[in-house]
């Protein structure tokens, strides 16, 4: 795969919401570019910031029940099939791995 592929798809890729085939295609690319590995890491990072930014909900707890039951029974499709227990994590890099090379 090329970069801007991978590039284009890391959103997906860490939502989990590729292939399994193209999430192995991606995997392999970002352990043999150190380019792609910063950037999803450093979109991970930002990730995980903004999860803990957010320490309060935006809504009441009532109406943000009410807000995912309408979701899902208008939107079936969209219902989670993967496991929630342990958010994803991309490996942790060394710091020699993340910068890259220009």
């Amino acid at each position: 795969m090329k970069c801007a592929e991978v590039r284009e798809l890391l959103g997906n890729y860490m939502d989990q919401e590729l292939t399994e085939s193209m999430m192995q295609r991606i995997e392999k690319h970002l352990l043999r570019c150190p380019a792609c590995a910063y950037e999803a890491r450093s979109i991970e990072q930002a990730r995980e910031m903004l999860r803990r930014g957010v320490e309060s909900p935006m809504v009441s707890e009532p109406l943000g029940e009410r807000i995912l039951n309408h979701i899902a029974e208008r939107f079936p499709h969209l219902r989670a099939t993967r496991s929630t227990e342990q958010p994803f994590s991309l490996p942790l890099l060394s710091l020699e791995d993340e910068a890259p090379s220009v």
